[in-house]
């Protein structure tokens, strides 16, 4: 149905354009053969014009007589034009209104008695306004002063516009059969371009949550449809690689959430059993306690990554000094390897200006160093600091156990151990290197990792720096 009415309203949104493009076209061509017409026509009267002038050139009035305009040899000569014509000559009276005399192809030289003016002008344009009034439109009338003698040409505009009026009624005939063939020209086109996009629609109505694995078939042999078909296919691989890692993420926070509550239920249900003391009871309590504990760290967990992933997560944006929160993150790691076979160094080259949230940044680092000081039994963990060109480095270096190359792809995914039981001993959630990552990347920053197994991991912090002026 969606690909019918769109055929639909393409070939109507056609049939509109076709409709003005041909309607146009022939009355551009009608307004063209009207103009080039015109043109050939005042082009003939000039010509004419041209004939009569050179004729009166040659006249010479040998008696001087006031009654002729041109003797008889003449006028036959002049009627020989073709073009119908009126020549006047007009004659001054002393005073008095001028005499005009006339001659034309189908009468001889005669006098005008009717009164046509004062001036030789306003007699020009009497006559002039008299033929504008009897010719209309019909005759396009020349006008030419040659000394006394005026000349008056006429066209007539009939001819043409008769083959004007043909052109444009055969226009007019002609405008509904070709919008209707190019209307079932129009119809196949539309139908066979949307043949390719009718299969991907049926293609894609193909592809539900259990089949996300199915593309639509790119090779439609139509660019524009093609393109489509590649950005949906995209857009699948994106809606597949969310809908894994939705399931993933289910099933993961499903097995961490499971293993604390089932430690907690074997804890209350072991604290209700008969003859338990004080004691007892309140190691069942603190053991319960520690449960919750845990839950409460992976729902905060959760929340911090949704908020940040989803935008909602308050970040500042400000200019600090990263070598005095790495300073404070020293100290905080030599209290927490206290007691063991760790030495804690920094070498910090300061100060390091840059742009972002030096609260963030303080639990980014304390991630880190929690995680170095968890995988490094005996050696060393260095804190250093260098300033690049429009990026800060912060380095968290250990001698632990490094991480294997194939665990290394993964260790920012949510609920990623690189060992299990040794995470669990150690109170880990699995999202903190995940948290890490997503609030470095709020701050357009990132985290880099390079580790080898057995001689320890290096977690490189970048960040934004303050621009030196």
């Amino acid at each position: 149905m969606t690909e019918a009415r769109l055929g639909k309203v393409l070939t109507g949104r056609f049939d509109r354009l076709l409709w003005v493009t041909l309607a146009g076209y022939a009355a551009v061509v009608v307004l063209i053969f009207a103009l080039v017409s015109e043109v050939v026509l005042r082009r003939s009267l000039e010509q004419s014009a041209n004939g009569i002038e050179s004729l009166l050139g040659l006249y010479a009035d040998p008696g001087g007589a006031p009654t002729t305009v041109a003797p008889a040899m003449l006028a036959d000569q002049l009627v020989g034009m073709g073009s119908p014509f009126f020549i006047t000559r007009l004659v001054p009276t002393g005073g008095r209104e001028p005499s005009v005399y006339f001659l034309s192809p189908t009468m001889p030289a005669k006098r005008i008695e009717t009164s046509l003016g004062r001036t030789p002008e306003e007699v020009r344009q009497t006559l002039l306004k008299t033929f504008a009034e009897r010719g209309r439109w019909r005759f396009h009338v020349l006008h030419r002063r040659v000394g006394e003698f005026d000349i008056y040409v006429a066209g007539n505009r009939r001819p043409y516009l008769l083959a004007l009026l043909g052109l444009f009624v055969g226009a007019l005939g002609l405008l509904p059969i070709a919008a209707g063939l190019a209307r079932r020209g129009s119809t196949r086109v539309v139908r066979r371009a949307l043949t390719p996009l009718r299969d991907i629609v049926e293609e894609t109505r193909g592809i539900g949550p259990n089949d996300l694995s199915l593309r639509v078939d790119s090779a439609t042999g139509v660019v524009e449809v093609t393109e489509l078909a590649d950005a949906i296919n995209r857009m699948i691989d994106r809606v597949e690689r969310s809908h894994r890692a939705l399931d993933a993420f289910t099933a993961d926070a499903s097995h961490e959430l499971r293993t604390p509550l089932t430690h907690l239920r074997a804890q209350v249900q072991w604290a209700l059993a008969e003859r338990r003391n004080s004691e007892e009871i309140r190691e069942a309590l603190t053991a319960t306690g520690n449960e919750v504990d845990k839950m409460v760290r992976i729902v905060e967990g959760l929340l911090l990554i949704a908020r940040g992933e989803n935008q909602q997560l308050a970040m500042e944006r400000k200019a600090f000094d990263v070598v005095d929160v790495v300073r404070e993150i020293k100290e905080i790691t030599v209290a927490m390897a206290a007691g063991r076979n760790l030495t804690v160094c920094a070498e910090l080259n300061g100060p390091v200006e840059v742009l972002g949230d030096p609260t963030r940044v303080r639990q980014i680092l304390l991630n880190l160093a929690s995680n170095a000081i968890r995988h490094t039994s005996e050696g060393s963990i260095t804190f250093r600091i260098a300033r690049g060109d429009a990026m800060a480095k912060v380095t968290v270096e250990d001698t632990g156990c490094g991480i294997a190359p194939e665990h290394l792809d993964r260790i920012f995914d949510r609920f990623h151990r690189v060992e299990h039981s040794r995470s669990r001993v150690h109170g880990g959630t699995g999202l903190g290197l995940t948290i890490a990552q997503l609030l470095a990347r709020l701050q357009d920053g990132r985290i880099e990792v390079e580790s080898e197994l057995g001689r320890g991991s290096e977690f490189v912090l970048w960040l934004p720096t303050v621009e030196l002026e």
